[in-house]
């Protein structure tokens, strides 16, 4: 007669000894749980820290841009063929704002001091529907005099300092700057100063993203781009908001397949992809370290088999008792090898929700501070996949170190 398993194993469970065993068991559980939350709250700490770069970064560029393929510059009708085939009045309203930009270098001085090459970042209002720029005025309200001759320009906060401007957002005294650009087809050998466009302008407010961005920009109106980089009829690309509900990748894989049916020099590029270096980055730090708790988990699946180990010589003569009851083979492996893998499933279950609660009370409360930083507590994001990935590691490692121990145990027992 076979002896069911679930008798078996209430019958091994009632019968345990209270010894050294139970001990083990519970450092063995304490172990995988409080590895279990640290991968959960390491790995919602990378999440974070990518969602703030991408913020950072992104803050002066729309979810897509239409780019050239090749050269750098784009006709004004590609602007006209983006609005009629994907804006909100088409047959697939997936675009809600068509954003013209002309990025490009420039010489600034000021008061005679030392010349500066800054980037001049050139567009219209359009764009402030489509990316948070304004968010990041320092007076904390986009100029109203944007359009203004001379022109209204927004200094990045590092530009500032290295032109030494004290007074940009003084209404009475505003700096005036002077911009050179080289003209095309002139040579600078040739034509010396007659070489460089020159046009003044104002600077009327300050911005600040990040460092890396606040030392390379100027703001400027692209009427005013247009007449100091001699672009009349093209752009340096188009920057293009999303209508709600639209998808980032979606909304790009449509706009390529379009310009490959229409044989269009042009290319889609998007915000993770223009910050490409960055997010790989991060993410390969993030995995890395999910592979290196990885390996720490399996060291702390040894002291599962150690408890496993103590129990089985613990319950030799169970063992003996359950087998002359007919309980053998792989049956008798499965009623031992069952407490392993609940050590591993309780601990990680544990250690999951532990991490949980601290990923959201960090999110929620801050306890982490990070003082004198753009961001007031350290950012963490808890995503599912981690969650389930961490969880699932922990089963499987205990699961197979479990059964491998008992199954060679019990061998030899038995």
């Amino acid at each position: 007669m076979k002896l069911p398993i679930r008798l078996a194993w209430r019958y091994a469970w009632v019968r345990r000894s209270k010894s050294l065993t139970h001990l083990i068991s519970g450092i063995s559980m304490f172990v995988i749980a409080a590895v279990t939350t640290a991968m959960i709250a390491i790995l919602s700490a990378f999440n974070g820290i990518e969602a703030v770069v991408t913020e950072l970064f992104g803050t002066l560029d729309a979810p897509l841009a239409v780019v050239p393929a090749s050269g750098s510059e784009l006709p004004a009708a590609a602007g006209e063929w983006i609005e009629a085939t994907f804006g909100i009045d088409s047959d697939q309203p997936i675009v809600s704002a068509v954003a013209p930009v002309i990025e490009e270098e420039a010489v600034v001085s000021w008061a005679g001091n030392q010349p500066q090459v800054c980037a001049i970042l050139a567009f219209d209002s359009t764009l402030l529907s489509a990316t948070p720029i304004a968010s990041s005025v320092r007076s904390g309200k986009w100029n109203s005099t944007w359009s203004q001759s001379p022109a209204c320009l927004v200094l990045g906060l590092g530009v500032k300092n290295i032109l030494g401007l004290n007074s940009v957002n003084n209404e009475d005294e505003k700096p005036s700057l002077l911009l050179r650009a080289p003209i095309p087809g002139k040579k600078l050998t040739r034509y010396k100063e007659k070489a460089f466009q020159s046009q003044r302008a104002f600077a009327c407010d300050v911005f600040s993203v990040n460092a890396e961005i606040d030392r390379k920009y100027i703001l400027a109106p692209i009427s005013f781009a247009r007449e100091l980089f001699s672009k009349d009829s093209t752009v340096s690309r188009y920057e293009l908001g999303l209508a709600p509900g639209t998808s980032e990748t979606v909304a790009a894989e449509a706009i390529r397949r379009k310009l490959l049916a229409d044989d269009l020099d042009w290319a889609v590029r998007t915000r993770s992809e223009k910050n490409k270096l960055i997010t790989q980055t991060n993410r390969a730090e993030k995995w890395a370290t999910f592979v290196i708790l990885s390996f720490i988990l399996v060291v702390a699946a040894f002291n599962v088999m150690a408890s496993l180990t103590m129990m089985l010589l613990d319950k030799r003569q169970d063992m003996e008792v359950l087998n002359a009851m007919g309980l053998s083979g792989w049956r008798l492996e499965q009623v031992f090898a069952l407490q392993g893998v609940m050590i591993n499933t309780i601990g990680g279950g544990i250690g999951t929700i532990t991490g949980i609660l601290l990923v959201l009370g960090q999110q929620h409360y801050g306890w982490v501070k990070l003082h004198g930083s753009v961001i007031p507590s350290y950012p963490v994001a808890l995503e599912t996949m981690d969650v389930l990935g961490t969880l699932t590691i922990v089963v499987i490692i205990g699961g197979i170190g479990s059964g491998w121990m008992v199954r060679n145990l019990v061998h030899r027992f038995v």
